[in-house]
């Protein structure tokens, strides 16, 4: 039997909603018929996880990494995104609804990810079983997708992971169908508009573009405000109202930006025991934002490619290509340890989510403590100063 068609078959046996006892009487046919093509031990594998995730449905049981400290009440409404998470609060819930998926646009910084981990704490409060995880990660579960059946909601991080994967496509075509089928409710999180992935083929985005897709859109004076407002008070800190004002004006910044800038307050009346003034703020200000534009930044990159003797071009796109993405994982990993960029400001020099810019500097971090030869390509990077002039 051909491969393909076989995990389509067992795809298709195990998503019925037919009662527990039933499902545990398919998988003698699931091991003799629909996984053929594998060996005796790999089916006695395949058949035991699915057999415990079968058994184990009734109960309420949770996937995923959340902060819970990510709330809805304590996350900031405004114009910008009020709309949106009012939409996701009843999403939630409400057992029956007119739509299965609902997708969010935002830009990165926008609050996306604080929307998905609120929803999972929710959930967990509700006892309702969620699978919440990014693309990148759920890779691992491509064959095992039956798994993932048994939850009630999937909420998935930075979808624009996925592109250019087409085993990733084909999964995630499959999970859409059987959400658009009721049998569970799926909140996705992107930057870019369905119809505008790359490397996806049409077939996917048609099927993505029929969720409810709502856009988190830039923030606004006053939302800015509150957030600064809300993160002084959680990072106990107290700020003039004219320093939260021009905080809250730098509208090039997003959540992450705003972040970054009163964790360096916190640092500087720490440290030096003393309140930030206005003349200080502006002068961290004007530091960040020229650091962020500067020309420096694509001269290093161009450097950094050179190195690696890859094509600029290559280095900042999104090839997956081994040479290009170590080239790309290393220029990352050293404008954070050296230069102190946040993973927003890299992430867009990249044009890339903040999670694929965390991921890329803690994996060159792990490679650092076994593979000397990468140690000592990266120190002598690190010191070599004509990199960066």
């Amino acid at each position: 039997m051909n491969k393909s068609i076989a995990e389509g078959r067992r795809l298709q046996i195990l998503g019925s909603s037919q009662e527990e006892s039933y499902q545990l009487d398919l998988l003698s046919f699931v091991s003799d018929y629909a996984l053929a093509d594998f060996s005796p031990k790999e089916k006695l594998r395949r058949t035991s996880i699915t057999k415990k995730n079968i058994t184990n449905s009734s109960l309420n049981f949770f996937h995923g990494n959340v902060d819970k400290n990510k709330l809805f009440s304590n996350y900031c409404l405004g114009n910008s995104n009020q709309f949106a998470v009012e939409a996701v609060k009843r999403f939630i819930v409400n057992d029956k609804s007119d739509y299965h998926i609902i997708y969010l646009k935002a830009q990165s910084g926008l609050g996306k990810s604080h929307i998905l981990n609120a929803v999972a704490n929710e959930l967990i409060l509700n006892k309702k079983g969620f699978y919440f995880s990014s693309p990148f990660m759920m890779s691992l579960l491509v064959y095992d997708f039956n798994a993932i059946k048994f939850y009630e909601f999937v909420l998935i991080d930075d979808i624009e992971e996925i592109e250019g994967n087409t085993e990733m496509l084909k999964m995630f075509c499959q999970l859409i169908d059987y959400a658009q089928s009721g049998k569970l409710k799926l909140i996705i999180t992107g930057s870019k508009l369905p119809k505008d992935l790359s490397n996806c083929d049409d077939r996917f985005k048609g099927k993505l573009s029929a969720a409810l897709i709502h856009n988190i859109f830039e923030m606004k004076n006053e939302l800015s405000y509150d957030i600064v407002d809300l993160k002084c008070s959680e990072l106990k800190i107290n700020l003039p109202k004219n320093v939260k004002d021009l905080v809250s004006n730098q509208l090039d910044f997003n959540v992450y930006g705003l972040e970054s800038l009163l964790h360096k307050f916190k640092n500087v009346i720490e440290i030096n025991d003393q309140q930030i003034s206005l003349a200080m703020a502006i002068k961290e200000i004007n530091e960040k934002v020229s650091f962020n534009f500067q020309d420096e930044i694509p001269k290093f990159l161009k450097n950094i490619a050179i190195h690696f003797q890859v094509s600029f071009d290559d280095l900042v796109s999104n090839r997956r290509k081994q040479e290009f993405a170590l080239a790309r994982h290393v220029a990352m990993y050293i404008l954070k340890e050296r230069d102190g960029l946040t993973f927003s400001s890299i992430s867009k020099l990249f044009n890339k989510d903040h999670s694929s810019v965390i991921y890329a500097v803690n994996k060159i971090k792990k490679q650092l403590i076994n593979d000397m030869k990468m140690r000592g390509k990266v120190q002598m990077l690190l010191s070599n100063e004509r990199l960066f002039n």
